[in-house]
């Protein structure tokens, strides 16, 4: 854990070097493990080298799995980045290092209005679940949801600055929602976490995706 740990903070601070910010910009923090004890020991000292004296309002949970099966710990940030720059884009969607996954470390938000889009699952209007353990089809419903809200915000998948994904199973989420994810994004991917847990609200729920969008 201390190693992850120290590689995870590491390359939250090229990230935040990338936007010009460092840890004492730091206003939340969220963090995800896989072993609480593990990272008492190891990964909360690692954390410290790093934030110094600066305090975020700060959240830990922990997690069945993450996205890979090796990692030990995630963590998100939101940080302020004070004045808007000057004829910037609304949004600046970047990489601090090269990676393969289908997600920005970082979005900047320049200008606009932040909408929060509380948790989307597979449900109907009458509030039946659609595609009861079949996970293409809660995939599908769920991001026709956020299309839903997106929309009557005047916004669009490419709006989206955070998007965090619960899911009931890793394996079966990537095998069946992946493909719907990507078709939703088209390439334009959020900043973005995916996380293992042992249920959501309601037994028949697969999957729940929650989504921060920036509208002009």
């Amino acid at each position: 854990m201390r190693g992850r740990a120290a590689r995870t903070f590491e390359r939250l601070q090229g990230v935040l070097a990338h936007a010009g910010a460092d840890f004492a910009d730091v206003v939340k923090q969220l963090v995800y493990v896989t072993d609480l004890e593990a990272y008492n020991a190891g990964g909360r000292p690692e954390r410290a080298k790093f934030f110094g004296s600066a305090r975020a309002a700060s959240t830990g949970l922990v997690v069945r799995r993450l996205a890979d099966p090796a990692m030990l710990i995630e963590v998100e940030f939101v940080v302020d980045l004070g004045g808007a720059r000057q004829g910037a884009a609304l949004l600046e969607k970047y990489n601090a290092e090269n990676h393969p996954g289908d997600f920005h470390q970082g979005v900047i938000v320049n200008s606009g209005r932040l909408l929060y889009l509380a948790g989307q699952v597979a449900n109907n209007p009458d509030g039946s679940v659609a595609g009861v353990g079949d996970w293409r089809r809660q995939a599908e419903k769920t991001y026709e949801n956020i299309g839903h809200v997106l929309r009557a915000a005047g916004a669009t998948p490419a709006s989206a600055v955070k998007e965090t994904t619960w899911v009931l199973g890793i394996d079966s989420w990537r095998q069946h929602g992946s493909p719907v994810r990507r078709a939703f994004y088209n390439g334009d991917y959020p900043a973005s976490t995916l996380v293992e847990i042992p249920g959501l609200a309601r037994p028949e729920f697969l999957v729940e995706i929650e989504v921060i969008a920036a509208v002009a």
